[in-house]
């Protein structure tokens, strides 16, 4: 069958049109007879990100300076998405974001950071203010546990230049084996009262640390195989052979995805360097961004694990008023999924959502995760800095091609000249944390399923259809003033 046949039969099962090109409020989706009691039956929101990649909730932060740094990373994995760490920041900043992600938050942290007794404690308050941890494991030069230095042994010191070794709790101490496992651990922490838990070998070599906050973490968070959050790096395409370097630097340092990321992905450049890079490294690659099926099957074939699709939908973007170059992203995503999903790719949808509704129209219509970007920007743990404004607290959310973003990234030096703008800087008024944001999101979204008698989200991708609607229509659901 050939690609526009695909394409249009694809349309038709999800009760589109194929002469028209739609946008998320021209259509609602079509309720069915369900068997979904209440929307909390719904307990699986897992979706493929790309490759061998999980992520327990179909959300996804924007690699964007506004919106995704480690912390905003770290509380996303923790609620079971994903953030993606900006091309826009310097290599190095980069690759430490990611070992902080990772550092986070696991079953067991394999390297933990340790001091010898030697040091002093102003150098160990150091370590610890600057890493952001509790407790530092003493150890001599062939990593021998000696002792352990916790906030609890150094509280009411007040002589900085006093040795650690005077001040550790020493051993004997409560440790664990390198093969304990979290179930273990849990019960340790539970009747020992104890909150970090050594794993030495026979030999007494520290070979880990288990945490008692980390074993009380959500199950919901997203993991890699060794239990740490997941967390996605993004590099650009303007210099080929710099971004395979940073490719390697980035994976090296613990990214679980890559993406190749550039605002017009259907290009011969594009497709070379996803070609390259899965070839060098054959990790889980994303690439985008693309709003056409033609460009969905090139990069599919050049290798791509995960196409992101969108082109000029988002709030801070004027592609489409600039260039006159866009499809409507509920069309774009539709129509990319309808190759992708010959081929077993996911599709990351990649702008537009302006309401809950619309994160569950993009899902249903075939796309596996939704990438968000102003919807986000406004959380307590996104990086834009807090301004007070008319009585509101907002925070500044610059679209990457922005004059604002392209001035920012060239005093890092990752861009050597202002291009003509495609994207405007925007004021997101402060919405709380991260949780309270994805738990309602997260909500309407089960409530959408639980309507469209879907269970999880591949039977909502497969099933549930659309039906056009008129303007009139779409504003008749508008609450009114």
């Amino acid at each position: 069958m050939k690609l526009q046949e695909k394409v249009r039969t694809y349309l038709k099962e999800k009760g589109l049109p194929t002469d028209i090109a739609l946008a998320f409020p021209d259509v609602f989706i079509v309720g069915r007879k369900s068997e979904v009691n209440k929307r909390t039956d719904i307990k699986n929101l897992s979706a493929v990100l790309a490759g061998n990649v999980i992520i327990n909730i179909p959300l996804v932060s924007a690699n964007m300076l506004d919106v995704t740094d480690a912390r905003m990373a770290i509380a996303l994995a923790r609620l079971g998405g994903c953030g993606f760490i900006p091309q826009f920041d310097q290599i190095e900043s980069r690759i430490a974001a990611i070992k902080k992600v990772k550092r986070a938050e696991s079953d067991v942290i394999e390297s933990p950071i340790t001091i010898t007794k030697d040091r002093t404690l102003q150098e160990a308050r150091k370590i610890m203010q600057l890493e952001s941890i509790s407790g530092l494991p003493v150890v001599d030069a062939d990593n021998k546990l000696l002792g352990i230095l916790t906030t609890r042994d150094i509280v009411h010191e007040d002589n900085y230049l006093k040795k650690v070794g005077s001040i550790m709790t020493p051993m004997p101490l409560i440790t664990g084996s390198p093969e304990t496992i979290p179930e273990e651990a849990r019960e340790i922490f539970r009747t020992k009262k104890i909150e970090k838990l050594p794993l030495v070998d026979k030999d007494g070599i520290l070979r880990g640390l288990m945490t008692s906050k980390d074993v009380r973490k959500s199950q919901n968070a997203a993991r890699d195989q060794n239990g740490r959050l997941i967390v996605g790096a993004a590099v650009g395409i303007s210099n080929p052979e710099r971004a395979m370097k940073e490719i390697g630097a980035l994976l090296q340092a613990g990214a679980d995805v890559i993406l190749i990321d550039t605002a017009r992905a259907f290009s011969e450049r594009v497709k070379h360097l996803t070609r390259m890079a899965k070839k060098q490294y054959n990790a889980p690659i994303i690439v985008g961004n693309v709003d056409c099926p033609e460009g969905a099957l090139m990069l599919i074939n050049a290798g791509a694990d995960g196409v992101k699709v969108g082109i000029g939908p988002g709030s801070a973007c004027k592609t489409r008023v600039e260039t006159g170059i866009g499809c409507p992203q509920l069309s774009a995503i539709a129509e990319c999924v309808a190759i992708a999903r010959e081929y077993n790719i996911p599709i990351i949808a990649d702008g537009g959502i302006r309401t809950d509704a619309d994160l569950s129209k993009a899902i249903c219509s075939g796309a596996h995760s939704v990438m968000l970007g102003s919807q986000f920007a406004g959380v307590e743990e996104s990086p834009g800095e807090k301004i007070l404004d008319g009585g509101k607290i907002i925070k500044i959310y610059r679209g990457s091609a922005s004059i604002e973003a392209q001035v920012s990234r060239i005093d890092q030096g990752n861009l050597d000249r202002i291009r003509p703008s495609e994207g405007v800087p925007r004021r997101v008024e402060c919405s709380g944390g991260l949780d309270m944001v994805v738990k309602e999101m997260l909500g309407h979204l089960r409530s959408s399923m639980s309507y469209a008698g879907a269970f999880d989200l591949e039977q909502y991708r497969r099933d549930v259809k659309f039906k056009r609607q008129s303007a009139a229509g779409y504003e008749e659901g508008i609450p009114k003033k």
